[in-house]
């Protein structure tokens, strides 16, 4: 993966084929998320027969996260065909906000978790989070899940010149919203919540296969902190969150004009 760089359409990042598939399913996957709390009880994402050049490996990382897989965008999808930044999947985003209802309270127990972190509190005293969170919640939701599943659209068909993902002019703080969110995902599943925290996750994620994982905390992955398998999945997440947090802070700098991180 390369760093973003400025254009004049706006910022590109030249990507092999499985990181696009990664992020995509990524994006994908906490769109479910957001998805698990929309009005009538709406889709909570679906397994499919995998995305194209998949390796078995990328779809364990993926199921390993523990939320509903969706398949991979097809040609002819409806995904993304929003605006980025606005509602999707045949919602307008103009439903009377007096009458919606919480999306947490249409989640799975679950789900629950991540969706507080993708739709946090707007107030720190109860009875008005209960109230405004109805009000506001709603809009919210859609707005991140449309712009997450525009930006797993340009990921599955890149419009960018030789076949790089294009963030067009104007877009920019809806990718950077929409990669924030697949951050907020990933850092509640490694229970980050300090600066600290994400230090030792980040070590993790250097280490060798097979090198000791227990220094990063439980996270909420399968098994103990003994268990091999746990042992995996945090460093694959870890892995994950270190390569999403990196391309966020490439977009970041080439809005900014810098040339990218180091």
């Amino acid at each position: 993966m390369r760093a973003f760089t400025p254009t004049p359409q706006g910022p590109v990042c030249a990507m092999e084929d499985w990181e696009r598939e990664l992020l995509a399913g990524l994006a994908m996957q906490v769109a479910a998320v957001l998805e698990s709390g929309a009005p009538l009880g709406g889709g909570q994402g679906h397994a499919g027969p995998g995305r194209p050049g998949e390796s078995g490996r990328d779809r364990e990382i993926l199921e390993a996260l523990d939320f509903p897989a969706p398949a991979w965008p097809q040609a002819g999808d409806a995904v993304g065909r929003s605006p980025i930044g606005g509602a999707a999947d045949g919602v307008d985003g103009t439903a009377d906000a007096m009458t919606a209802r919480d999306p947490l309270e249409q989640a799975p127990e679950e789900l629950r978790p991540l969706l507080r972190v993708l739709l946090p509190e707007a107030s720190r005293d109860p009875a008005t989070a209960r109230e405004v969170g109805s009000l506001t919640r709603e809009p919210l939701r859609q707005d991140k899940h449309g712009r997450l599943e525009a930006m797993a659209a340009e990921l599955a068909r890149p419009s960018g010149p030789a076949g790089a993902v294009l963030v067009r002019r104007g877009q920019e703080g809806a990718w950077l919203g929409a990669i924030n969110d697949i951050r907020l995902v990933l850092a509640q599943r490694l229970s980050i919540e300090t600066a600290q925290d994400a230090e030792r996750v980040h070590r993790v994620a250097l280490e060798e296969d097979g090198g000791p994982a227990s220094e990063a905390g439980g996270g909420a992955g399968p098994g103990g902190m003994d268990d091999p398998a746990h042992a995996q999945w945090l460093r694959a997440t870890a892995l994950i969150y270190d390569l999403v947090t990196w391309w966020q802070e490439s977009l970041v700098a080439a809005v900014l004009g810098d040339s990218g991180p180091a």
